[in-house]
């Protein structure tokens, strides 16, 4: 090890237990062990790691958990964006169409009439947004998959 990497430490050491019942016996063994062979006194800490699978697999879990938590904060703040640039753009129709609102008063139109129109085009608006954001994110995902090989899972 020493002429091929240059290294005179081990940075790692994997044990294999008879059962899981004797897994925490084992480890305990395995502690008492490297802490006579690397000389560590009674209170000092230690200077290696021991972990068993399960530990490992609370860790990846943990760690999977807290990615899916930043990715639904970042789906949040971007359907936030989303809806406020749908809110601007229906501000600035208004605005712009406001010589069409007269005109459909005066010939009779109620005020709800009007709002239903506005509601009416910013839900189409925004499905026809999420249904091509829909596409758009399969058809990427499906890209990933055939270029790169990555696993990706489609409903």
């Amino acid at each position: 090890m020493k002429r091929v990497t240059g290294a005179t430490t081990l940075r790692s050491i994997n044990v294999q237990a008879e059962s899981a019942n004797v897994l925490t016996s084992a480890q305990q063994q395995i502690i008492d062990l490297l802490r006579q062979r690397h000389r560590i006194t009674q209170g000092r800490d230690d200077d290696f790691n021991v972990r068993t699978q399960q530990e490992i697999a609370e860790a990846v879990t943990a760690t999977s958990k807290i990615m899916a938590l930043l990715l639904a904060a970042i789906a949040f703040v971007s359907l936030a964006v989303g809806g406020i640039g749908i809110m601007n753009i229906m501000l600035v129709s208004v605005t712009e169409r406001t010589r069409e609102i007269g005109i459909r008063m005066a010939v009779g139109a109620k005020g709800r009439d009007i709002l239903l129109q506005f509601l009416t085009e910013a839900v189409t608006l925004s499905a026809v947004g999420g249904l091509i954001g829909i596409a758009v994110g399969i058809g990427v995902s499906r890209l990933l998959t055939l270029k790169f090989n990555w696993p990706t899972l489609t409903r």
